[in-house]
């Protein structure tokens, strides 16, 4: 089997993506969320939380970038679309239907909402700078939690990944996936679940994430807290996603992972 990697990169690239590509990616409408607390995580330079706060969602945002000025994240995020373009088009055989100019303005588009907003949350209420897998939020906190283009996207080529040396092991995704879950009482939503190579593949971390909730639901332990859970258990899905990351390995397995808690 062919697993030539569509994409590598030297770093970890800091742009964003506007509210309606979450909604391609995740399958959720801000009107579906009007009224919820919803974490964006990482956030990055991305629109999502301005767009929700506007539409009525109590959105809030975490990046360990939220340390520095707008100044600066605009200068990082503008250097970075730049290079992750650049890259792309050396792979021109696997973005050969994706049009890098739209690409970029898509993300310049949605740094130029993100920013306004991130210059007016001056006391740190949306735009909360903190990592994976530290969250410094309380049990349940969120209703829904969404975190894309950080999992699997970042860990090492040899998984199916893009980032060469990669720090984001097996074991951090699992305390990153678990964090996650701890501040989430509804659904934690994940994207992409699928490796950057030809052919694409479920990614062997999201496998191996799913396998050890099933495994803590059969011996009625919560996942994330780490002891019996009264309020339910947490079940996985994979929703179908209409997403366009643009490289040829995108193919039926398009999708989200839904990791929901369910009633007992």
């Amino acid at each position: 089997m062919v697993t030539k990697p569509t994409l590598i990169l030297d770093r970890m690239q800091f742009f964003g993506r506007l509210a309606a590509d979450y909604q391609t990616m995740f399958g959720v409408t801000l009107e579906s969320l009007k009224g919820k607390r919803v974490l964006d995580c990482p956030a990055g330079p991305s629109s999502f939380v301005a767009q929700a706060c506007a539409a009525g969602v109590d959105a809030v945002g975490v990046d360990p970038l939220y340390a520095h000025g707008a100044h600066e994240l605009r200068q990082r995020c503008q250097d970075d679309i730049a290079y992750t373009v650049q890259r792309m088009a050396a792979h021109e055989g696997a973005y050969s239907d994706l049009n890098l100019q739209a690409y970029a303005d898509n993300k310049r588009a949605a740094l130029e909402l993100f920013l306004p907003d991130y210059e007016a949350d001056r006391a740190g209420v949306r735009y909360i700078n903190a990592s994976l897998p530290t969250l410094p939020f309380a049990n349940d906190e969120f209703d829904h939690t969404f975190s894309a283009h950080l999992l699997v996207t970042y860990s090492d080529p040899a998984s199916g990944g893009i980032l060469p040396n990669s720090p984001f092991t097996l074991e951090w995704h699992m305390a990153a996936v678990f964090a996650l879950m701890r501040v989430t009482r509804g659904s934690l939503h994940v994207y992409p679940t699928t490796t950057r190579t030809l052919p694409a593949r479920r990614h062997p971390y999201i496998e191996a994430i799913v396998a050890r909730i099933e495994a803590q639901n059969v011996r009625g332990h919560d996942a994330c807290h780490g002891n019996g859970d009264t309020m339910g258990v947490w079940k996985c899905r994979y929703e179908p996603s209409t997403y366009q990351r643009g490289d040829m390995a995108q193919n039926y397995l398009n999708a989200s992972l839904v990791i929901e808690r369910q009633p007992l």
